[in-house]
C-alpha cells in the first residue's frame, strides 16, 4: 500500500480520532499532517502484515501523546495559542454535548472508544496499540459507552435547547 492510498482511505478517520482526542480542529489538522509525514518516512520499513489501520492509528496515538507531553512541558506556549482561538461559528449543540461528554471520559476509555468507533479497529488491534489486553479494551469501551449514554441522555432530560437559553 502506498502512502497516498493510505491517506485517501483513512485521513478522515485519523483526523476525527485526533479531533476528539485534542478537542480542537486546528490542532487535529496539524497532528493529522504530522501523522502522514511520519507514515511517508516509515512506509519503506513497514512490513505488510494486513494491519495497516492498526499501524496507522498507533502512529496517530504516538503523535498525540508526544504533543500532549510537549504541552505539559511548555504550558505557557500552549496557553497563548488557546487564548487566541476563536470558536467555530454556530456550533451544533449535539456536537458540543458530545465533545463535552467525550472530554469527561477517562483518557484510556476515550482513546479505546475512539479507536474502535472512529478508527474502526478491533479489540485485539486496539490492545496492541495501547499495550493492553482485548478484555481490558472491551471493558474500557463498555464503560465509555455507558458514560456517554448517561451524559447525552442527561442533556436531553433537562429540556430543549430553547429552554436552556438565557
Amino acid at each position: 500500500m502506498t502512502a497516498s492510498e493510505l491517506f485517501r482511505k483513512r485521513h478522515l478517520a485519523v483526523f476525527r480520532f485526533l479531533r476528539r482526542m485534542a478537542g480542537r480542529e486546528e490542532l487535529a489538522e496539524e497532528l493529522t499532517q504530522e501523522v502522514f509525514l511520519r507514515v511517508v518516512k516509515a512506509l519503506p520499513s513497514y512490513a505488510e502484515t494486513g494491519q495497516a489501520d492498526a499501524w496507522l492509528f498507533r502512529i496517530a496515538r504516538n503523535v498525540w501523546l508526544n504533543r500532549r507531553r510537549d504541552e505539559v512541558r511548555r504550558p505557557e506556549e500552549s496557553g497563548l495559542e488557546e487564548a487566541g482561538e476563536v470558536p467555530a461559528p454556530w456550533p451544533s449543540v449535539d456536537r458540543m454535548d458530545l465533545d463535552r461528554a467525550l472530554a469527561a471520559l477517562d483518557d484510556a476509555e476515550r482513546e479505546a472508544f475512539l479507536l474502535r468507533e472512529v478508527g474502526g479497529l478491533g479489540y485485539a488491534e486496539i490492545a496492541g496499540i495501547v499495550a493492553s489486553t482485548p478484555d481490558a479494551i472491551r471493558s474500557r469501551i463498555y464503560r465509555a459507552r455507558c458514560a456517554l449514554r448517561a451524559a447525552l441522555s442527561e442533556g436531553r432530560d433537562e429540556g430543549s435547547v430553547h429552554d436552556r437559553r438565557v
